[in-house]
């Protein structure tokens, strides 16, 4: 029932932004709307599953983040204040869509420029099984006019080093093997190859973790 009521939120949203999201992910081209559909509805594709160990001694790449940026964790009436007027994509709305409670954003002289959503054992998951002290970041995004700062790697590593002080054990993500920019982003910030998935539209194996 839970999985029906989230595939549900997700179609609904969806619908609400659909040409902004597909213009968000693919160009400002009618082509877009069309691969949005395809790549979300029928294409087969392959996720990789990454993660990180997150031991005490654990020691994590540094990118810090440009001056004019600063990073918040916050709470769901927070982020609404932010989100209030703002033409956002579908990667701003995952707490309506999946029920989730944590993000982390990075703005730039108080303007959003980067989402990135974490998911916990009991959270929705399309993809892997989580367990205690086990944490995914995933849905993130950055606005196009603060793409090319490299700042999926410089979030991932403050976030990776919060999560490290609250005790998680381990971080994951999965990506799209055709969205070599985050897979790239991922590495850089010391995440490692665990497995892939192969997806038909919305149907795939789940992995625990």
């Amino acid at each position: 029932m839970n999985h029906t009521k989230n595939t549900g939120r997700k179609f609904l949203i969806t619908l609400m932004n659909f040409r902004k999201t597909a213009y968000h992910h693919y160009g400002n081209k009618l082509s877009s709307i069309l691969k949005f559909i395809y790549y979300s509805v029928f294409g087969v594709n392959t996720f990789v599953v990454v993660g990180i160990g997150l031991n005490v001694e654990t020691e994590l790449p540094h990118y810090p983040l440009d001056p004019e940026f600063k990073v918040l964790k916050p709470s769901l009436e927070e982020l609404n204040k932010l989100r209030a007027g703002e033409n956002l994509p579908r990667e701003f709305f995952y707490d309506r869509i999946h029920g989730v409670r944590r993000c982390y954003l990075a703005l730039c002289r108080d303007e959003i420029a980067y989402i990135h959503w974490v998911y916990l054992k009991g959270d929705y998951n399309r993809f892997l099984k989580l367990s205690d002290h086990v944490a995914e970041l995933n849905y993130n995004t950055a606005l196009p006019k603060f793409r090319g700062r490299r700042l999926q790697t410089k979030m991932l590593g403050h976030i990776l080093r919060d999560l490290q002080k609250e005790g998680f054990k381990m971080v994951v993500g999965v990506v799209n093997k055709n969205n070599p920019a985050s897979l790239k982003g991922a590495k850089r910030a010391g995440f490692k190859e665990l497995g892939r998935i192969k997806a038909i539209g919305p149907f795939n194996r789940k992995i625990s973790l």
